[in-house]
Formats: C-alpha cells, sequence, structure tokens
C-alpha cells in the first residue's frame, strides 16, 4: 500500500489542491486508519481545535497549518506531529510524515466518500484525470493505459502502462484473449497474436505476429514449446520460414523440382 500511495502521489501531483484554503479541511468528518490500525474520525475546528474519536472515546487536540512549509501540524494530545501535504482532494487527503519518504497518513471525507473506501476513490480519481483504461491479463492482473491520443478506446503501441499505479517491468504480457503486450520502459512496444501453425510433419508452429493476418519480419517464432533461434523451418507445402535469433526474416518460397534439377546442373 506504502509503494502504491507513492506511486498515486506521484501521478495525481498535478491535481492536487491544497490546504492554503482550509475550508477543504475545516467543520469535516475525516476519518483515517491509525498506527494501531483503528479507524479514527478528527474534525478540524475553525478555531483549531481538533476532535479526535477512537471507539467512541473522545480526546481534543490542536492543528495548525503552515502555509510557507505547506505542512500541518496535528497535535493530538499525547503526541505532536508534523504531516506535509502530498495529495488534497475534497474526498481524500494524503499527508506525509516529515522527514519520511513513505510513510503516509490517508484521510477521508466521510461526507464524499460514505463507505470510507480511500482505495476506490483513488483509484477512479485516478482513471479520471490521467484518462486510463484497462486490459485484463491472463493471470488476473490488470494493465492500465495511458493513452497518447485520448481519441482512441483501444491500447496503441507507444501508451504508457502500469499495474496498480507501479512501474511495469520489460517483458511480455499475454491478455485473456490470444493476443500480448509487449512491453519496454513502462510503454506499449508491440502488440502481438499469437497464430498456430502446423508444418507438413504435423509439427505445431506458433508465432507471435505485429498483424494479426500477416507473418511479417520481426515477429517472434515458437517451436516444441520454447522459442527457436535460428534456421529455415519447413512452413508448408510451397514455403519456407527463414528465422534468426528467434524473429522471422522472411517466408522463402519453396524451389520446384524442375528448378532444383535446374540449379544442380548449371542451368
Amino acid at each position: 500500500m506504502k509503494v502504491y500511495l507513492k506511486s498515486i502521489v506521484k501521478q495525481l501531483r498535478n491535481f492536487s489542491a491544497t490546504l492554503d484554503k482550509t475550508a477543504i479541511l475545516i467543520d469535516k468528518p475525516w476519518a483515517m486508519i491509525d498506527e494501531d490500525q483503528q479507524m479514527q474520525k478528527l474534525i478540524f475546528k475553525k478555531n483549531h481545535e481538533l476532535i479526535l474519536s477512537r471507539n467512541g472515546k473522545v480526546q481534543t487536540g490542536r492543528w495548525e497549518y503552515l502555509r510557507e512549509a505547506r505542512s500541518l501540524i496535528i497535535d493530538r494530545g499525547d503526541d505532536k506531529i508534523l504531516c506535509n501535504e502530498a495529495f488534497i482532494d475534497k474526498g481524500v487527503m494524503i499527508l506525509r510524515l516529515d522527514g519520511t519518504d513513505n510513510q503516509f497518513f490517508v484521510l477521508t471525507n466521510e461526507n464524499v466518500v460514505p463507505d470510507l473506501d480511500a482505495y476506490r476513490y483513488l483509484k477512479e480519481l485516478r482513471y479520471q484525470k490521467l484518462k486510463l483504461i484497462e486490459s485484463r491479463l491472463a493471470d488476473g492482473k490488470v494493465l492500465e493505459i495511458k493513452r497518447k491520443d485520448e481519441h482512441f478506446n483501444i491500447p496503441r503501441i507507444g501508451d504508457s502502462v502500469t499495474i496498480e499505479a507501479d512501474d511495469v517491468q520489460d517483458g511480455k504480457y499475454k491478455l485473456t484473449n490470444n493476443q500480448l503486450f509487449e512491453i519496454q520502459s513502462n510503454r506499449i512496444y508491440k502488440i502481438l497474436t499469437e497464430t498456430r501453425y502446423t508444418s507438413p510433419e504435423g509439427v505445431e508452429i506458433i508465432i507471435e505476429q505485429q498483424l494479426p493476418d500477416y507473418i511479417t519480419a520481426g515477429d517472434y517464432v515458437y517451436q516444441y514449446g520454447k522459442q527457436v533461434n535460428s534456421g529455415t523451418l519447413n512452413f508448408s507445402k510451397r514455403k519456407n520460414l527463414i528465422v534468426q535469433d528467434g524473429k522471422v526474416v522472411k517466408l522463402e518460397n519453396k524451389l520446384s523440382l524442375l528448378e532444383s534439377l535446374s540449379n544442380f546442373f548449371g542451368g
């Protein structure tokens, strides 16, 4: 969750409000999970009084906003903490404990998020602000895709990707259909379609094609469950498949018997 929040803060930075206008903070029923994993209710009063409630027990404290530092001092009675603005929104506030990199406090406004599901709210907000779409992977994970061109509702080469708001390792990712995305540097590098062929000997050849209906140079070739290194495969009655370093070089017409004899005898 800490990694997720750190990513959320970074990605939504440009959409964050600020506590400089304290109206977003004052007299709202904020709730958060504290260090003991207990739900705590907080109300920041205009006179800088802080009302805290946990398990029905109420105590009072104080709060102060440091405008020059964009930080909030929270006096909880038994301790004082300094929190920096990380992401501020009318529904959810993320505060970072001063001096830490990823120790966050997430406060949820019960008036805006009645079920107090901050994770769902942040996810929906992120999808809306960043114009994200989803592609479900075969392993059940969801690839989040930020489109370069918002007019397209399908993934395209060059779109940036994340999983749970985090970076995606380079590699190929299989979707729930026969498609794969090859990811490099958190972007879609290739969109591939897995197509199965059978050689004249009955051996299955799997080609991950860049074009669904055509074999082209650079497509990945697999046989016997592993990627083909280099060589010539008997692809069909009329064609050989030339492969180098696991990728298609070209489909080549086979010579007819007459052409072979003619070449043999130098004709």
